[in-house]
Parts: C-alpha cells; sequence; structure tokens
C-alpha cells in the first residue's frame, strides 16, 4: 500500500510540475513585437528588389521582401512586425531571374558582399514598441 501511494504521488508530482512548465509556455502574451516599415538605399537611390534580414541577440529574426520603391516591411513567421530590441541586418540583392525555377541563376549580387551577412554588415536595426520607419543606408565603396 505504501509503494501504491509513493507512485501515485511521484506520478502527481509529475503532472502537476508538466502542467506549471506548460502554462509558463503558453501565456497568452508571446514575444512583443513592433510594426517595422522602412526603405533600403543604395548610394542614396532606392534598392529596387531584394530582401531585408534582420537577427536579434536572442530569438526569432524577421524578415521582408524590398519593393520596387526601396521599401520593406518586416515579419517575423505569420507575424508582421519585428522582436523589439537591438538586430544586426543583412539586406541580400540579385538582379538574376525571380522566376524560382530550379536551373535559374542568381545573378549579379546589386549589394556589396559584406551587406549579406548579419554578422559582418555593420548594420544595426533598433526597433522600439510603436511604429518603427528605419532606412537602412547601402555604400557601394568600402
Amino acid at each position: 500500500m505504501i509503494r501504491k501511494r509513493q507512485s501515485v504521488r511521484n506520478y502527481l508530482s509529475i503532472f502537476v510540475h508538466a502542467a506549471a512548465l506548460v502554462s509558463i509556455g503558453c501565456g497568452a502574451q508571446g514575444p512583443q513585437l513592433a510594426p517595422v516599415q522602412g526603405r533600403v538605399l543604395l548610394d542614396g537611390q532606392p534598392l529596387k528588389t531584394g530582401q531585408i534580414l534582420t537577427q536579434p541577440p536572442a530569438g526569432r529574426g524577421a524578415n521582408g521582401a524590398i519593393q520596387s520603391d526601396g521599401s520593406f516591411q518586416l515579419s517575423s513567421g505569420r507575424e508582421p512586425g519585428a522582436l523589439v530590441g537591438t538586430h544586426s541586418v543583412a539586406v541580400v540583392a540579385y538582379d538574376g531571374d525571380t522566376s524560382g525555377a530550379p536551373e535559374a541563376s542568381q545573378g549579379k549580387l546589386l549589394v556589396p558582399q559584406r551587406y549579406t551577412n548579419a554578422d559582418t554588415s555593420g548594420l544595426i536595426m533598433e526597433v522600439t514598441p510603436g511604429e518603427n520607419t528605419p532606412t537602412i543606408e547601402l555604400t557601394s565603396a568600402k
């Protein structure tokens, strides 16, 4: 009888701890996202195509397509916006075939190579609560 009670207590203890962990991870409020709509300029002119990618020190980064007027809107997964905080930024743009066909080449890189990696770009974006309208300024010169 004593063994049965200990087993029940052990299972009950495991259940209570597991329920507590699940409830902590399933709160109604996830990470704080803020809307980000900005522009990318290359040598003072709007970059007409490409992708912008951001990476915070921890958590999910954000990304967005660069439109023909240089504008972009960031999303984190399926949610619009980016995590509040500091982000390293990368910009990737090619002038090649955009059909998505497997045999299509990427074409010529339109931005200097250093901007294609958030760790080497030197670009930083600060996302604050509320509306964010950053201008990402790239230069061809090293």
